[in-house]
């Protein structure tokens, strides 16, 4: 839950920031009942404990030292713990299972390492070599890896010192639950049914079971792309990483193995894992896959990686500069709600809108977990006591899928999954 709002842990319930949209997921082989994932529970309770165990339980990697290493990242982001004793603690226990460990937090860091990269043929990622290994082989066939993949000249952006910061506010007073930032994001990156990069949450402070457009409140939540991402401190691949130019926190899908690690090391619960290959429902990604830098970041991920919100990478790498500086969210919002650009900008809209609102209350989701999120929200805070509740437009009104339970279970029970 963030700043406590009453979240459910059905997967359904408001969860704003420290929620999750229903994250269920099949087991691979189909052969089992899918497991039910709801919101990140809070990591001092003990339900913490079980969901990080049955969301790892599905990889085919070390589940405690998943459990491990995100803890420990938010002792990091806490201030509680320095990189140099995460690295060290860690290290012999990332290298034993998969054969490499590059995560930021090397002490090797300064030096801005390069990090093993796979060739340009897909066909040799290694996603596509553990893949091709079988679950069985693969946490084996990780010790070796490091050996297959060639360095290259491409160095990965992990600092946490950027050029700028590109961030939102997001006007909570404004925005009017319609889901065009939903529906935006889903077209404009061609995500699977029922994955949403950009949800919005909507509440009541008391347990009216419908939405009352004079009291009930609703925000959007997109990735917080934080200063500090606990998310990036935890990948053994470094394939999450937090980009120098404009700090955009992203996933390269050539590297990522689907440890799903950054899964539960995010307080946020906005990591969706792909099970099978996206769905084409928005008519496909026609935009650059790549960034500037070369790295595969943008649209929906392929099979067996990790997908979140990019803030539309490929606008902000685009040549087109009518795209650079925008997200698909922000232009389709009728209510003026987002307000995208550098936050370190105080001529740029984010800053230009709190300054607008400078009367108004402004919070951040989950501010106590320490990662510095860069998104700044305006309007009233949910309280401890919020209730989810639904509309004024429901999901499914906007042809959209909430529930991805049902999606997924529909798919693999009509054998899509096994494409």
């Amino acid at each position: 839950m963030v700043n406590g709002c009453g979240g459910s842990t059905d997967g359904e319930g408001c969860g704003c920031g420290g929620g999750d949209v229903p994250t269920n997921t099949p087991v691979p082989d189909g052969e089992e009942q899918p497991a039910q994932f709801g919101p990140p529970p809070a990591l001092s309770g003990p339900e913490w404990e079980e969901w990080a165990e049955e969301v790892l339980a599905e990889t085919d990697f070390d589940t405690e030292l998943g459990k491990r290493l995100a803890r420990d990242a938010y002792r990091i982001a806490d201030g509680d713990l320095s990189k140099e004793a995460f690295q060290r603690r860690h290290g012999d226990r990332v290298e034993a299972e998969f054969g490499v460990d590059e995560r930021p937090t090397k002490t090797t860091l300064e030096s801005a390492a390069s990090i093993p990269r796979v060739p340009d043929d897909h066909e040799q990622s290694r996603r596509s070599m553990l893949k091709a290994l079988g679950a069985g082989a693969a946490a084996t066939a990780t010790a070796g890896l490091a050996g297959c993949l060639g360095e290259d000249e491409q160095t990965m952006a992990t600092t946490e010192e950027s050029n700028g910061q590109l961030g939102m506010t997001i006007d909570v007073e404004n925005c009017i639950a319609c889901l065009q930032c939903s529906e935006a994001c889903k077209e404009e990156n061609n995500t699977s049914a029922a994955v949403h990069w950009t949800y919005v949450f909507r509440w009541a402070e008391d347990e009216d079971a419908e939405w009352d457009d004079d009291h009930d409140d609703s925000m959007t939540r997109p990735c917080q792309h934080c200063t500090r991402p606990t998310c990036t401190y935890v990948c053994p691949t470094q394939a999450r990483y937090k980009r120098e130019d404009d700090g955009l926190v992203l996933t390269d899908y050539d590297t990522c193995i689907g440890c799903r690690y950054c899964e539960v090391a995010c307080p946020y619960g906005v990591n969706y894992f792909q099970w099978a290959e996206p769905t084409d429902e928005a008519g496909g990604f026609d935009e650059s896959r790549t960034d500037q830098h070369g790295d595969t970041v943008a649209g929906n991920p392929p099979e067996g990686v990790m997908g979140k919100c990019t803030f539309c990478v490929h606008r902000q790498d685009s040549d087109d500069p009518d795209l650079v500086g925008t997200t698909a969210c922000e232009d389709a919002c009728p209510a003026d709600a987002i307000h995208f650009g550098d936050i370190t900008d105080p001529d740029d809209a984010p800053q230009r809108h709190l300054e607008e609102k400078s009367d108004s209350n402004t919070f951040e989701l989950l501010d106590e977990a320490g990662n510095e999120p860069n998104i700044t929200y305006v309007g009233p805070e949910p309280s401890s006591s919020a209730t989810p509740v639904e509309g004024p437009v429901s999901y499914e009104e906007m042809d959209m899928t909430e529930h991805r339970r049902e999606e997924i279970d529909a798919r693999w029970a009509g054998g899509e999954a096994d494409d």
